[in-house]
């Protein structure tokens, strides 16, 4: 890796702090590599001042006040140094860490939907998210106490070189040995955790299964927790295996440590020694300074080693996640486009055709139009393209050819976060958050007490607006069941300014009367622009038009009693599910 890359990588790393704590860095900077050094050195030096006054005869008050004035100019250093820290860093880091993690979700949120089909992303996500403040913050003090411990070399080098050369060359050789060694480890470590980085979020992911109350009823009622064992024990056999891949160069790399640490500590009293002996060390107070500076000397080069290498460890780190940060995104980043008008909305798809990146489904639509506040039903069997059609709407993707139409406008123009506010959208996997029930209601728009209550007595709820929505961080909160999640994800669309309503699959835990009524309050009540998608055609037979989706394709519209007609596919479809459910009730009669 190039001087010039680690040096762009480092500024990576610290750019966020400059960003939100130009007087942070400055504090911090002036604790390490001012105060520092000054403490050391009138530590270091005290002993010396105090003894070479009394061998120079002069009193002992005058000693102790030397000794006095050395000690309080190191405390009084230390102490600023401690202030600094305790009432100051500590806390405007946390505060500074928070904001550069809160710029990772909004980036993440902010990068093109087609990226979360990409395990190599997720890879560099997974990086970004659990490790980029933490390296980044880790960065930012090693530097500063890498640039304070060189202060402390001049300082306590200085000070032995003078006293003695030779020993300061002895300390200076074992130390720079054991440094080298441990940038070499950093090395090494990176690059062990780069490759098993993909092992740790498989097991990431099993680990946030047992978060999952379905997954977990799941794994207990089936055999499919055989085959998560296989697949996590899978994950660690790797993982173990690189661990025992890099083995051999971390010992190489302790035995080289070590050497260099035993040849320091040896060293410095055998020099004192031969000195003391040979009469090149002849005063008490220049003995002391010696072996106090030796032994600071070669704890400040000890130092330089390990946080050497801890950043170079962040420089490796920053190689790898700057691919999350350098993603480029061609939707979610358009800041300019025009706003919808409060109006419902028109829809024209005209020569669609879209493809999933590394998949083999087609989708293609020819045609197929929505007036202002018609009422549409799409249906068809799973991985027909339903949903395929809603993300597309939504310019979640971009079509690979054609043009989507809103109100006679390219979906293109339009400020895609203006559009998608005034898209109201239930998913068929209902989600909700653990926040409030208001909270969870006004996602889209706010709204007073008495419009949110109202809502729920349309859905027929009865909650208290402040209860959580689960017991994740409140014991008090209430655990919905699967209706009433999908009900509470509904209201959200009761109340607010839309221009289009897209329902996907939104009575799918509903039982049949809820169903019911939802269909009427949707096709009967609303007069918004409306896309439902369904499987209980029960739900859409009041649709102004219906279109029957099959591999990606329409092979089917028109109203329901014009496709019945018909006798085509939608026909057997609503036929079979009709003996279904007539089944169903006789042998419930039963």
């Amino acid at each position: 890796m190039s001087k010039k890359y680690k040096h762009s990588n480092i500024v990576f790393l610290l750019k966020p702090w400059w960003k939100h704590g130009k007087l942070l860095l400055l504090c911090f900077g002036i604790s390490t590599i001012i105060l520092a050094p000054i403490s050391g050195y009138f530590s270091v030096t005290l002993a010396q001042a105090v003894i070479d006054r009394i061998q120079a005869g002069e009193l002992f008050k005058d000693a102790l006040l030397i000794g006095i004035l050395y000690m309080s100019i190191s405390l009084f250093c230390s102490l600023l140094r401690a202030i600094n820290i305790d009432y100051y860093f500590r806390w405007k880091r946390q505060e500074v860490e928070g904001k550069i993690e809160r710029e990772i979700y909004e980036k993440a949120i902010d990068v093109d939907y087609k990226y979360f089909d990409d395990p190599v992303y997720f890879d560099s996500y997974k990086l970004a998210t659990e490790e980029f403040v933490k390296k980044s913050s880790e960065t930012m003090e090693y530097i500063f106490v890498f640039t304070g411990e060189v202060a402390k070399f001049v300082v306590f080098g200085s000070l032995i070189a003078v006293r003695g050369l030779a020993i300061f060359l002895v300390v200076l050789a074992c130390s720079v040995f054991a440094a080298i060694a441990q940038i070499y480890w950093s090395k090494i470590s990176a690059e062990r955790g780069n490759a098993t980085v993909n092992q740790r979020r498989r097991i990431d992911y099993f680990r946030r299964l047992f978060f999952d109350h379905t997954a977990v009823a799941d794994m207990r009622s089936s055999n499919i927790r055989v085959h998560l064992f296989k697949t996590f024990d899978k994950s660690i056999n790797t993982s173990v295996s690189i661990y025992k891949k890099y083995a051999s160069k971390e010992f190489a790399i302790d035995v080289f440590s070590s050497i260099a640490q035993i040849g320091t500590v040896f060293a410095v009293p055998i020099y004192v020694a031969w000195g003391i002996v040979s009469g090149n060390i002849s005063g008490i107070g220049v003995y002391a300074t010696l072996i106090a500076a030796s032994v600071a000397l070669k704890n400040t080069l000890d130092g330089l080693g390990w946080w050497s290498s801890q950043i170079a460890l962040g420089v490796a780190y920053a190689k790898n996640v700057r691919k999350f940060f350098d993603v480029e995104s061609s939707i979610e980043t358009k800041q300019i486009g025009d706003k919808p008008p409060k109006i419902p909305f028109s829809l024209n798809i005209n020569n669609v055709s879209f493809m999933y990146p590394n998949s083999n489904f087609g989708f293609e639509i020819s045609e197929l139009s929505v007036a202002s506040g018609e009422k549409i039903a799409i249906v068809g069997e799973n991985g027909a393209g339903k949903t395929t059609l809603t993300k597309l709407i939504l310019r979640l993707y971009d079509t690979d050819s054609g043009e989507i139409l809103i109100n006679n406008k390219n979906i293109c123009d339009y400020d895609i976060k203006c559009l998608r506010k005034a898209i109201g959208v239930v998913f068929q996997q209902s989600k909700l958050y653990s926040l409030s029930v208001r909270e969870n209601m006004t996602t889209y728009a706010s709204a007073d007490d008495a419009t949110l209550i109202r809502s729920l007595n349309d859905m027929d709820l009865l909650f208290d607006l402040d209860a959580s929505v689960t017991k994740e961080f409140d014991e008090d909160g209430i655990v919905l069941s699967g209706g009433e999640s999908q009900k509470l994800c509904l209201t959200r669309l009761l109340h607010g300014d839309f221009g289009l309503l897209i329902l996907d699959e939104p009575s799918s835990s509903l039982d049949p009367i809820s169903e019911y009524n939802l269909a009427k309050l949707i096709f009967n009540n609303s007069k918004t622009t409306t896309i439902m998608i369904a499987h209980r055609l029960s739900t859409i037979v009041d649709a102004d038009k219906i279109y029957l989706f099959s591999n990606g394709k329409i092979i089917e519209s028109g109203t329901h009693d014009y496709l019945i007609n018909k006798r085509g596919k939608y026909a057997e479809m609503f036929e079979k599910q009709s003996e279904g459910y007539t089944k169903t009730s006789s042998s419930d009669n039963f």
